[in-house]
């Protein structure tokens, strides 16, 4: 009996670190140079899958719709700290991104966020024969916060000449949901402390 105690005492007090090694990371690292500290999630495949512009032997390559990161960088020179959804898209033309609030998210409690996102140009893509477009937004701590505990069922985006919804699937909206939550443990702003 008292090592079946000794063990559910031990497995209770390894719970809480078990659910934090789950948490897997594509960068973790202090700028030696700087001393910025960026942390971010994998990417996550979002949308539905495409066809590109690259043919091949059984006709064009399938590819995501889009992929997506959940980041944060904090810097104690110049007070940076600051959560980022970044959005790599295929687009089959050009399709200029100007500063702004042109990436909107559908929650779940069915209210629309608009999130501030830099300006790009695009790259080409050899491996897609399309450009790929990069939607690199700020996200502020009160929408982090909501984005944690509430889905992200939709994604679109506002182009000059045209609008491209990105929906998430059940399973894409519980990665990003554990990606963000992952992202904000690794930097103490959760669980949230009374």
């Amino acid at each position: 009996m008292m090592r079946l105690l000794t063990l559910l005492l031990l497995f209770g007090w390894l719970a809480p670190f078990s659910l934090s090694a789950q948490c897997k990371f594509s960068v973790d690292e202090v700028d030696e140079f700087d001393s910025t500290r960026l942390v971010s999630s994998l990417p996550i495949s979002i949308g539905l899958l495409i066809p590109s512009k690259f043919e091949t032997i059984k006709g064009a390559k399938i590819i995501d719709q889009a992929k997506l990161l959940f980041s944060h960088s904090e810097s104690d020179q110049d007070s940076i700290n600051s959560f980022f959804l970044t959005i790599a898209v295929p687009e089959y033309e050009y399709q200029p991104i100007d500063q702004g609030q042109n990436v909107l998210i559908a929650l779940s409690d069915s209210t629309v966020v608009g999130l501030y996102n830099f300006p790009d140009r695009g790259t080409f893509d050899p491996a897609t024969n399309m450009r790929l477009y990069q939607h690199t937004c700020i996200v502020p701590v009160d929408i982090f916060y909501r984005l944690s505990f509430t889905d992200v069922e939709k994604i679109r985006i506002r182009y000059a000449n045209q609008k491209k919804t990105i929906p998430l699937s059940k399973k894409q909206q519980k990665e990003l949901k554990e990606a963000i939550r992952c992202v904000g443990e690794a930097v103490g702003f959760l669980p949230v402390k009374p």
